[in-house]
């Protein structure tokens, strides 16, 4: 990926603009191959793997356009630049839908072949940095899953382990209230391993076929178990969680559990990011072919500027007095809402609370 000596091809019918243009780049420090038809041209391609492309549009045998759609399906990423002698408005417009970054119509000067060329190099620039950095970002997300499914999960079910020789009194005798206790720390190792586990069914997520076990489910009933779940939470925070009657009425197709984990993670953040004292509201809508579930709190905001990177996965809103979180739960409710043909909407100010409206199709217009 790296752009140390850049490499240019120009296809063109045309020996002097090939000529002219070549040895303008080779001054410039640049590697060049030309080719004079689209065929040659598309077979160079492979060859030399150029970071920018120039290519006529009227040529013999393959024209410019169905060269400009070859390579854009071969390399998303090389930076294609239309030249020729016929610029229209149309010509323009049909070049870019088939993938050309920019426009460069003949006579040309060199000065305006080298402009043209640093800015096809900074996008290419531009591109391959974006793909590293999605790189890095799957290699993350590869480590976290081999994190939770060993690291974590492993230890968790030695745990489990150890809590029913305890509780099944082979290690001793123990008393009713121990128990009660140690039944408690398994139902909590419980909680935490199926989360795990819908993790790394997540983390999957294009391999299963999850619609195949949608049912029906109330809304409501999972929402009061989610509050049951969080309020010791709100409880220590002083938070008071409101749910709105309308919200009784709603019934969704879709996968309870993720369903339940949509309302844990926005819930539990509304508390999470309260003030004390503040409030947690659950209401819904009818708008169209969705219904919208609002989750609104009082609470300190995110900055507008970091709304539209919230729910990237390993992305953490800094905020001021809070924890920081582990940048997935949001990543996690966008992607349970995609299977569900749903979608997350964000409103917030900084310091002015925040609305996370879930929308879920109803029945029959997914």
């Amino acid at each position: 990926m790296t752009m140390n000596n850049p490499k240019i091809l120009i296809i063109d019918d045309e020996r002097t603009i090939c000529q002219a243009c070549s040895q303008i780049f080779i001054q410039d420090g640049y590697s060049v191959e030309t080719c004079l038809e689209g065929a040659s041209g598309l077979k160079k391609f492979d060859d030399f793997k150029p970071d920018v492309v120039f290519v006529d549009l009227k040529m013999p045998g393959i024209g410019g356009m169905e060269v400009l759609e070859t390579i854009a399906q071969r390399d998303k990423n090389v930076v294609l630049v239309v030249i020729t002698g016929y610029a229209t408005i149309e010509s323009a417009v049909e070049s870019m839908k088939s993938g050309a970054f920019d426009f460069l119509p003949k006579p040309f000067t060199p000065d305006e072949l080298r402009i043209i060329t640093r800015r096809a190099l900074e996008k290419r620039r531009a591109s391959l940095e974006a793909e590293r950095l999605r790189e890095d970002k799957e290699r993350m997300r590869q480590n976290f899953i081999s994190l939770v499914s060993h690291e974590l999960r492993t230890p968790l079910v030695a745990v489990m382990q150890y809590l029913e020789v305890l509780g099944g009194g082979i290690a001793g005798s123990i008393s009713s209230e121990q128990i009660k206790i140690i039944n408690r720390m398994k139902i909590r190792v419980k909680e935490l391993l199926l989360l795990i586990d819908r993790w790394l069914k997540l983390s999957r997520i294009e391999e299963l076929k999850l619609e195949e076990g949608f049912e029906d489910v109330a809304l409501y009933s999972i929402i009061e178990e989610v509050i049951d779940v969080v309020n010791p939470l709100a409880q220590k925070k002083n938070v008071s969680i409101h749910v709105r009657p309308v919200v009784r009425n709603i019934v969704v197709n879709g996968d309870k559990e993720m369903i339940k984990e949509v309302f844990t993670n926005l819930i539990n953040n509304g508390i999470k990011y309260n003030r004390e004292g503040g409030d947690v509201i659950v209401e819904a809508r009818d708008r169209e072919n969705f219904w919208v579930i609002d989750i609104s709190d009082t609470g300190i905001g995110i900055p507008q500027q970091e709304i539209t990177h919230v729910g990237e996965e390993f992305y953490r809103v800094k905020r001021e007095g809070s924890a920081a979180g582990s940048g997935l739960g949001l990543a996690i409710v966008k992607k349970i809402l995609d299977i569900h043909n749903g979608r997350l909407e964000i409103k917030s100010k900084l310091n002015q609370g925040a609305t996370f409206s879930v929308y879920f199709p109803k029945k029959g217009c997914s």
